[in-house]
């Protein structure tokens, strides 16, 4: 896969340690900012009943169940 070069401004603080993790982790910081890029954008896409559904078995609903509960409108009950 093709790579670009993106450019960007970031708090001195935060670049601080991200070179430091970089260093500890022995990987490039680019890699470190690509990983943490695509971690926020795969979390970005997962449904509000994936997240839920993640949490365990408390939370074991079908997806007609849960369509039911957040169509139910709270002042009729």
């Amino acid at each position: 896969m093709s790579k670009i070069k993106v450019g960007t401004q970031i708090e001195e603080e935060i670049y601080q340690q991200l070179k430091l993790t970089a260093a500890r982790e022995r990987r490039p910081v680019g890699e470190l900012v690509q990983d943490a890029v695509t971690f926020y954008l795969r979390r970005q896409r997962k449904s509000g009943l994936a997240r839920l559904l993640e949490r365990g078995p408390a939370f074991a609903v079908t997806d007609e169940q849960f369509k039911e509960i957040m169509d139910a409108d709270f002042y009729d009950q």
